[in-house]
């Protein structure tokens, strides 16, 4: 049974896995209380399904880039559940889980997060059967100048508000914007990408695994 947790941004996001079913799910907006939400809400999803804490086998945790603070007490909860359990951990890039629902397509597509201040990580991936490649660095830039990269068709998907999906829409020759169900970041992904990484054998080191921090990124000034 693994329990899959993802505060990169302002959505979080809580789920269980046990290799077969996904038990439960749990997505919600959360205004900065990440501290105060998220170990209750651990506690009440293992409670609903029934899951005693001692079936844990293992822990998946979103990466990022995102929040610096929500990272942090993301993977904070994480490590502390697979140390006190002695449970085996696996990280998967914020991005990656976005994309992994993403339906298979000809056109590349543009992957976003919203890391704070107006600014969003994103990169390119294209799709080569039966998953998305990454083709691009991830880049932290505003919404605008992400608007400008886009010459060619591309699909869009990410957490865009309304300004946000106005400005790619002026690009409708080019840009397909994915509906809002599929911007959202599903719990459940991070589950089976977490839970596939553990069965290969590729778990992360609980004591030097860390964040993708939006400063550590490659056009973000120090």
């Amino acid at each position: 049974m693994l329990v899959a947790i993802d505060t990169s941004t302002q959505w979080v996001g809580i789920a269980l896995y046990d290799g077969s079913r996904i038990l439960a799910e749990h997505v919600w907006r959360s205004k900065n209380y990440h501290t105060v939400e998220l170990v209750p809400a651990i506690a009440d999803i293992l409670a609903k399904c029934q899951v005693s804490p001692k079936t844990l086998t293992g822990i998946g945790v979103a990466m990022g880039p995102g929040s610096f603070t929500g990272l942090r007490i993301g993977l904070s909860a994480a490590k502390g559940l697979a140390l006190a359990r002695n449970l085996p951990i696996a990280g998967v890039p914020s991005l990656e889980i976005l994309v992994a629902s993403q339906p298979g397509l000809r056109r590349p597509m543009i992957a976003l997060l919203q890391v704070g201040r107006g600014r969003y990580a994103w990169a390119r991936f294209r799709y080569k059967n039966p998953r998305w490649g990454q083709i691009t660095e991830t880049q932290v830039d505003d919404i605008k100048t992400i608007a400008k990269t886009i010459t060619s068709p591309v699909y869009v998907v990410g957490e865009m508000g309304p300004e946000e999906r106005q400005i790619m829409g002026r690009k409708w020759k080019t840009a397909q914007l994915a509906p809002a169900s599929f911007c959202l970041r599903r719990p459940s992904v991070l589950a089976e990408l977490a839970w596939d990484k553990l069965q290969q054998g590729h778990a992360d080191d609980n004591a030097s695994l860390s964040p993708i921090y939006v400063h550590t990124l490659s056009n973000v000034p120090d």
